[in-house]
């Protein structure tokens, strides 16, 4: 029974061209030796005929979905935020220090633009940020020219304000239905994994 369902989900057998010249057979192709004929038989039995192969090799999902993300990803390592910067600035601030010697470190294998978040409120601040990265990354010896280093808006705006009064709500209720929904802490024995327990 077995056999019988594999041959009927069987891929009909597609006739290969020869490789090399010789006169041509009535199905248009040249005709094989019974030794190519059987090779034939084996690899297509065994090893099959990768054209003919439907599914992508193994790890193919995971590698498509590791691409994604990472590309996905891209945009935000290599924008400078206003909160890497310090207040009416175009100095880094810490974290924003951080961030510009990752962002320097992976330079070399992005193409795209570096990204300095604008001001709109502050005019001229997000040209002096840039102006002053550009000297940064210029003075550290990366070849980049002012041309890459753009100003922008944020790739990721964040949440919206209604949003964020939804979520304080529900993270609000979840606090005050907890005493009531889970048990309290058990108390801690100084016999834990002794023999005879511990005390109540």
């Amino acid at each position: 029974m077995g056999l019988l369902a594999a041959t009927l989900w069987a891929q009909p057998p597609v006739p290969i061209p020869p490789t090399g010249p010789g006169p041509v057979g009535p199905e248009g192709f040249a005709p094989r030796t019974k030794r190519q004929i059987r090779h034939q038989a084996w690899r297509d039995t065994f090893i099959g005929r990768p054209a003919d192969f439907i599914e992508p090799p193994l790890g193919s999902y995971v590698q498509g979905n590791f691409s994604l993300m990472r590309a996905k990803a891209d945009p935000h390592r290599f924008t400078l935020y206003r909160s890497d910067f310090l207040d009416g600035t175009d100095r880094l601030s810490p974290i924003g220090a951080g961030r510009f010697n990752l962002m320097a470190a992976r330079l070399s294998g992005w193409l795209g633009p570096v990204v300095i978040e604008w001001s709109p409120d502050e005019p001229g601040l997000a040209e002096s940020r840039r102006a002053a990265v550009v000297a940064a990354l210029q003075g550290a010896g990366l070849p980049v020219i002012p041309e890459r280093v753009v100003i922008g808006p944020s790739v990721y705006p964040g949440g919206l304000g209604e949003d964020a009064v939804n979520y304080h709500n529900i993270m609000i209720s979840r606090d005050q239905r907890a005493p009531t929904s889970f048990t309290t802490s058990p108390t801690s024995t100084s016999g834990f994994g002794m023999s005879g327990g511990g005390s109540q």
